[in-house]
């Protein structure tokens, strides 16, 4: 049980809560402004760096780490704000989008987008500090930066961003497959998992208010850029499935049902190839989270968007802007998943010789939804919590707007601490390794016994039979 239910949580689903034009679409509908601003030239970019070494190195640990500004270049600012250090990322690295001046509003919507187009938070591997090769772990595969980020995804591939673009309750989160069932917005596996959203929400909010003080020609398209780079991550909350790691019992119901089932259909693996409780699971929720997010994107111009533009009270006067919304999204994130498991196509449903949908290889969702009453009454149900999250995300969007910069806050402690942990899970890292999946020899046992047992007893009733027919009882 609680291998499937790890299984689940490693999930290979993509993290990408909005698809990059909702993102655009929800920023732009926050926020209006055509002031022109100048991109950052490459001097920009590495005096802004060194702005932060400046003040970061009055910290002993990272002064310790990084000891004078040349050992903090690029890479290993990204590295420190736990970025992809090989990736180009905008803010860091001169990109052909900073190649021509752009309206501040349409610069906030192209960098929400920007955490996705840019890749920035995938491929964590551990790197070389001289080199940046990737180190290896001892079975040869990458060794991951940190461990912790596979509690929401592989190590490589779109899900290897999870970690950065999901957000969970505060605890106590639990592995209890009870909690699954009743509370799932506090199930997570392992009990420890944790996702970085609401850090990424800070750390680019206070690189916001430190180029907005930075004094720079650019510093304005700098501001903009962390801005709406925050505005990604407080967008992805707003997504609810987003804020749950499984989302629903019923994937393990259904998987578990599904693979007993096969395992008849092929003697344990004899007469074809078995699928794992896991296999089917992550297909199952897989299917439906990617059905869910493809489906709202294509129909988004049918829902009613001026709704959003009405402020979300409890969002606007929330102290947290992203603890609020979690709590909020994470109550709303299993019916989300219950809705597209009403409305979705019964090949979905089958997770051993069912589709297995991916809009990225050209499904269309609209060939994935049943054509039934219920259906159709579920998708209804599904557009209006989908709109109460875009609504939450407006408001949020023009809440931080209102409220920068804000209390200054220094983010060196806490990445500090980070990486120190991210070091001793390192420490403790055992790579999972390929799983031996073979003949479950407990079926053909069975059937050869159950075949045994049969015919002993038509052996017995064809005795029986001769012998009541035979001369001598008859006598």
């Amino acid at each position: 049980m609680k291998g499937f239910l790890l299984a689940l949580a490693l999930l290979s689903t993509p993290a990408l809560a909005y698809n990059e034009a909702v993102h655009a679409m929800i920023t732009g509908r926050a926020i209006r402004d055509e002031t022109v601003l100048q991109p950052p030239s490459q001097a920009d970019l590495d005096a802004f760096r060194v702005l932060f070494w400046q003040r970061a190195i009055e910290h002993a640990a990272f002064a310790h780490r990084y000891p004078d500004v040349e050992s903090f270049t690029a890479w290993e600012f990204k590295q420190f704000l736990m970025l992809d250090p090989a990736a180009r990322v905008h803010g860091f690295d001169r990109t052909p989008d900073d190649a021509v001046p752009m309206p501040r509003g349409k610069l906030l919507q192209v960098a929400s987008r920007w955490p996705d187009d840019d890749e920035r938070n995938r491929h964590r591997y551990l790197r070389d500090p001289r080199t940046h090769e990737v180190v290896k772990a001892a079975d040869g595969t990458p060794m991951p930066y940190d461990p912790a980020t596979l509690d929401f995804g592989s190590l490589t591939g779109t899900s290897s961003q999870g970690h950065a673009h999901y957000a969970l309750v505060d605890g106590p989160l639990s592995d209890d497959s009870d909690v699954l069932k009743k509370e799932p917005w506090r199930f997570a596996v392992p009990p420890t998992a944790h996702a970085y959203g609401v850090e990424f929400v800070q750390i680019y909010s206070d690189l916001a208010g430190l180029a907005a003080q930075s004094g720079l020609p650019s510093a304005r398209w700098l501001q903009a850029t962390f801005a709406g780079a925050a505005f990604h991550h407080l967008e992805d909350m707003c997504n609810q499935i987003h804020t749950v790691q499984v989302g629903i019992y019923d994937f393990f119901r259904d998987a578990f049902v599904q693979s007993k089932l096969r395992d008849l259909r092929t003697l344990g693996g004899l007469l074809g190839r078995r699928h794992s409780l896991e296999e089917i699971g992550i297909r199952l929720i897989s299917n439906h989270h990617l059905l869910s997010e493809d489906y709202f994107a294509k129909h988004l111009a049918e829902v009613h968007l001026e709704e959003a533009d009405q402020p979300d009270p409890e969002i606007a006067n929330a102290p947290d802007l992203a603890r609020a919304i979690i709590e909020r999204s994470s109550r709303e994130a299993p019916e989300i998943y219950r809705l597209t498991y009403r409305f979705s196509a019964k090949t979905l449903h089958d997770g051993v010789s069912g589709h297995e949908y991916d809009g990225a290889n050209g499904d269309d969702p609209d060939a994935y939804v049943a054509h039934t009453e219920e259906a159709r009454q579920a998708i209804q149900q599904f557009d209006i919590i989908e709109l109460r999250g875009v609504r939450r995300a407006v408001t949020a969007v023009r809440t931080w707007e209102q409220r920068f910069p804000g209390a200054p806050q220094d983010p060196v402690p806490q990445l500090l601490a980070y990486h120190e942990a991210a070091a001793k899970r390192r420490a403790s890292y055992v790579p999972a390794g390929p799983k031996n999946f073979g003949v479950a020899w407990g079926y053909p046992t069975a059937a050869a016994a159950l075949v045994a047992a049969l015919g002993v007893a038509v052996v017995a009733l064809v005795r029986r039979r001769q012998a009541r027919m035979s001369p001598e009882s008859s006598a």
